[in-house]
């Protein structure tokens, strides 16, 4: 009797450890999944970006929960007015172009990159149209081409871009090469204007020439990274047919510089 006993209390605390056991297991199971779930970036969506004298819209592209994965660097949600988006930075991984008329989309990457900036190029005034449509036969008429409006029309879109991990780090930051590319405002005819390996600091557009005179910083000394220690260079791209811009210093100029200045041979 008393074996049966101890038996039966065995049991139960057997069965006791068997059932905790099975719920620690359940419960630990249960949070790696859900762990795991959080670590998953989804894709999320800035504020609409309307520029009035284009047939597009924009909206930027980005992606929320935990972005400490491999290749994705943290940025914040976008949100802001078409006006706080002229030269913005950080914009995000993408960017879709609706056109508000047709109703159709598309999008301007079709690559894994970082739009850490974009900016648009002015173009010329355009002539208005005279406001006084009746005028008397007996008087010259005015000529609308010595009109022009007060405000110059936005013609292309020049986009930063970081689109290789050019420091090997495993993600894509502001420390990777900075790309200059043009589109249309459309967001078409994507065009890099500047050289492989560089980080566009700033630039300037020459309405009369047509070229955008931009300024460029190499990773001269090949250690992937970019600092003041690199030389900046300049390139002039023409905005009519855009292509990977040609430098405007050349070697002579350089080696004349280093005598006069530095008194090199």
């Amino acid at each position: 009797m008393a074996n049966h006993q101890i038996f039966r209390k065995m049991a139960t605390v057997i069965g006791l450890i068997a059932i905790t056991l099975s719920c620690s297991s359940t419960r630990t199971v249960t949070q790696v999944q859900k762990g795991s779930e959080k670590q998953q970036p989804q894709i999320a969506y800035g504020d609409l970006i309307v520029d009035p004298e284009s047939e597009y819209i924009m909206i930027p592209v980005t992606l929320s929960g935990d972005r400490k994965q491999p290749g994705f660097p943290n940025i914040s949600p976008i949100s802001g007015s078409y006006e706080d988006y002229r030269g913005s930075g950080m914009v995000g991984y993408n960017m879709i172009f609706y056109n508000k008329t047709s109703g159709e989309s598309h999008i301007l990457l079709n690559k894994k990159a970082l739009i850490s900036k974009f900016e648009y190029l002015l173009g010329k005034k355009e002539p208005e149209k005279s406001r006084n449509q009746n005028v008397p036969t007996n008087q010259p008429k005015q000529n609308p081409s010595n009109k022009v409006s007060s405000k110059p029309q936005n013609q292309l879109l020049l986009f930063h871009i970081i689109d290789s991990d050019t420091n090997a780090d495993g993600k894509l930051d502001g420390a990777d090469a900075i790309i200059g590319y043009l589109s249309n405002l459309a967001g078409k005819s994507l065009q890099a204007i500047t050289p492989p390996n560089t980080q566009l600091v700033s630039w300037i557009f020459d309405e009369k020439s047509g070229g955008i005179f931009i300024t460029i910083r190499k990773d001269s000394d090949g250690d992937r990274k970019f600092t003041e220690k690199d030389p900046i260079d300049f390139v002039r791209v023409n905005v009519s047919k855009p292509s990977v811009g040609k430098e405007i210093v050349n070697v002579k100029t350089r080696q004349e510089l280093q005598k006069i200045l530095l008194n090199s041979k």
